[in-house]
This record gives structure tokens, sequence and C-alpha cells, in this order.
């Protein structure tokens, strides 16, 4: 495969990993609640009332879009390798990042699935609660300095070997910023409807400031990749 057509499936499989985010956005609003965990049977009954909504967002679209990720993060990496062969060691630093974050966030889906698979029959309040707050530092402080990693080394990437545009290199710089300082959240406590939360806003602003990262890098893939082929054909 030529580097042409990296360039647009990478770019393909990360914009639709985006489309898969923005329809099941409504479900990620779903797990978030103003019954605390202290109160456990109150908390467990709510994730019975929302367990299908997590069940698809964690069984079934996180899985969709970690799949994009995975596809872009592989096409990144060829495209910085045949930019730049003494630059070996910083594709695979972003491809390894980047694997290892899908991971944390698909052991996050798992607990929180198993959490709601609990409550479709008779729920145990303790394990729904154990469960669900299990994924909080996965989703959260780990994975947030997971994805600053990825961003800041992807920035960087992008910068020394042009294989996307500089402003996306800085771009990534900033949302890798926004992550780190999102990490110490996690010392917030458990409440859903604060901002400075472990599972709170400020985290999920983060996660998104990561998404957009995906999207533009993405999108500036299919155009670079259009931009090449016309570059070939007039010569």
């Amino acid at each position: 495969m030529n580097d042409v057509r990296v360039y647009r499936w990478a770019g393909a499989f990360g914009v639709g990993s985006f489309v898969v985010f923005l329809v099941a956005l409504p479900l990620y609003f779903g797990g978030m609640t103003n019954a605390p965990l202290e109160d456990t049977a109150r908390f467990s009954a709510y994730v019975t009332s929302v367990n299908t909504a997590i069940l698809i967002r964690t069984s079934i679209a996180d899985p969709l879009i970690m799949i994009g990720w995975l596809v872009f993060l592989a096409g990144f990496r060829h495209l910085i390798r045949q930019a730049r062969q003494e630059y070996e060691w910083l594709a695979t630093l972003v491809f390894g990042v980047g694997l290892l974050l899908i991971t944390l966030e698909l052991v996050g889906d798992a607990l929180e699935a198993g959490a709601a698979l609990d409550t479709v029959a008779k729920a145990e309040p303790s394990v729904v609660r154990s469960l669900m707050e299990a994924s909080f530092p996965l989703y959260g402080a780990i994975g947030l300095i997971m994805s600053a990693l990825l961003l800041a080394s992807a920035g960087y990437a992008t910068l020394i070997t042009g294989v996307l545009p500089r402003w996306t290199a800085w771009f990534a710089y900033a949302a890798a910023i926004v992550n780190v300082l999102a990490a110490p959240s996690i010392l917030g406590g458990t409440d859903y409807t604060a901002f400075w939360s472990a599972p709170g806003y400020v985290t999920f602003f983060a996660q998104v400031a990561m998404v957009i990262w995906f999207l533009i890098a993405s999108v500036s893939m299919i155009a670079k990749g259009g931009h090449r082929t016309q570059t070939t054909t007039t010569m």
C-alpha cells in the first residue's frame, strides 16, 4: 500500500471513530448521576435504570471508536517512518502509547459493562459501586497522563517529520497540557456532577480535547493524501 492510500485509509478510520463518538455522545451522559456512590442502594438503582445505555456505550460504541484510533495510529506510525527513518523510535513511541491508552479505555469499559450487567438480574449494590468506581482511575488520572504523552509525542512527531500540518502539532500540545492539568482531579472525590472530581466534567473535557485532535489529524491526513495525489498527477 502506497503512502497516499495510507493517508486516506488512516484518516477515514479516524473520522469514522469521531462519527461513532457523536452518535453515542448522549450515552456518555447516561452514566452521570446525582446519586452519590456512598449511597450504594440508590446508586445501584440508577445504574439499573440506564444499564442498556451503559452496555451499548461500553460494549459497542467505544470498541468501534478504539478500532478507528488503532488504524489511524498504525497509519500515522507508517508515515512517520517513511518521512524520517531515523525517527522510527518516535513512531514506535506514538503507536505504543496509543495502544496502551486504548487498552486502558477498554478495561475501564469492561468494568462499567460488568457493573451494568450485574443490574440486569438482581443487582448487588456493593458490586455495582466497586466496578464503577474501579473504572474512574482508568478514565481519569491514569488515562489522562497517558493521553498527554500520546498527544505530546504525536505533536513532536508532526513538527519533526511534517506528515501533518504544523498547526495540528500545536493543537496536540495544547490538548496534552489540558490532560495533564486535569489528571489531579482524581483527588477531588467521586461526585459525577462536580467539575473537579475523578468522574467529573474536567475529565470529560480533557478526553474530548484528545478526541478533537484525532478528528483534525484525521481530516488533515485525508486532505494531505488528496494533495499528494494531485501533485503526482500533475507531474
